[in-house]
């Protein structure tokens, strides 16, 4: 009797036309990647909390996203993560960087909002793809 082999890439000619988890989780991590580099980048020097921070919420969320590019079907949960994770960096940006290091409040903010946004949208497309499978329906972008 063959068996069914689960999907979890979603690849192939059923997703033309469609957009998968996989596109805001790409953008996530190389969101993620700037994130790691950019306090070597825009000389963080004033703040080695902001720097700690940056860096250590980079290696996360890169690798959290890796995971969802990789298999967007699974674990829709870490891109919650990284939203939280998002969050975070748009507190930090008050909280640790200093006033007058614009460069990194800044960026802080953006790649905050990036991995936000991002993260609650990948999420929010596999789960309802997720249940248009169940209900028996195609699953659409909307």
């Amino acid at each position: 009797m063959p068996t069914a082999r689960a999907n979890h890439l979603w690849t192939g000619p059923a997703t033309e036309g469609r957009l998968t988890p996989s596109l805001p989780s790409s953008i996530m991590f190389l969101s993620a990647v700037w994130l790691g580099f950019a306090p070597f980048a825009l000389d963080y020097s004033a703040s080695t909390t902001a720097e700690t921070s940056d860096v250590l919420v980079a290696a996360i969320a890169g690798t959290l996203a890796l995971i969802r590019v990789l298999a967007p079907r699974d674990l829709p949960w870490l891109s919650l993560i990284n939203a939280g994770l998002g969050a975070w960096l748009i507190v930090a940006a008050f909280a640790f960087d200093e006033p007058g290091q614009n460069p990194a409040v800044v960026n802080d903010l953006l790649i905050g909002v990036v991995l936000l946004v991002l993260g609650l949208a990948s999420a929010t497309m596999t789960y309802r793809q997720r249940a248009a499978e169940r209900d028996g329906e195609q699953p659409s972008v909307r």
